[in-house]
């Protein structure tokens, strides 16, 4: 909640016609794509159970590049729309939040998931797209290590021989090679970006 919160405090100043840092995307599907994420907690948090999770962090986050062109398609019909309020949005799901359990198993696009780890999902899309707006909005720290260390996760699953190269590397500058925003240092080259 807090780098949802950060982001709701910078966007006075985001002019949402201006181009990304996230190809094809201005700042405004950008801001459509972080909107959908709260409405769609909530419409998971709605299916929390004690079933067993299928799905891992790590698995979750690998996966959203099978699910990029419905991404694309949902953040420009969202752009389009005049009542995109990603303001209300997060505090509509922020009672909802607060009351979860932590533990309980949510049933998402992707499968049954830990609501944890899908909180940490969450939290690395909220850093990653924050950081894609131009001007590009500062991580909240403690968000910034999350999905840092949640993008190890995802390497470490494919290539775990290369984890401290990728720990060597400060958090925003990991997370940036880590989602192809920059270009990564010649080891880590042939296994990024883990997700995009």
């Amino acid at each position: 909640m807090r780098q949802w919160s950060l982001i709701v405090s910078a966007l006075p100043i985001i002019q949402l016609g201006t181009p990304s840092r996230c190809e094809g995307w201005r700042n405004r599907e950008v801001l459509a794509h972080l909107c959908l994420q709260p409405i769609l907690l909530r419409e998971f948090l709605a299916t929390a159970s004690a079933r067993p999770a299928q799905i891992t962090l790590s698995a979750n986050l690998a996966g959203t590049r099978s699910l990029a062109a419905l991404i694309d398609r949902s953040a420009r019909r969202g752009a389009e729309e005049a009542s995109v309020d990603f303001a209300q949005a997060t505090a509509d799901a922020r009672p909802e939040l607060l009351a979860a359990d932590l533990a309980v198993t949510v049933v998402t696009l992707q499968g049954p998931i830990l609501l944890a780890d899908y909180l940490a999902t969450r939290c690395v899309e909220a850093v990653v797209h924050g950081m894609d707006f131009v001007e590009p909005i500062e991580p909240d720290p403690g968000a910034r290590d999350i999905a840092a260390e949640a993008l190890i996760e995802v390497l470490a699953m494919r290539a775990p021989h290369l984890v401290p190269d990728a720990q060597a590397l400060p958090p925003s500058a990991w997370i940036e090679v880590a989602t192809g925003r920059r270009s990564a240092p010649t080891r880590l080259a042939g296994e990024v970006p883990v997700m995009t």
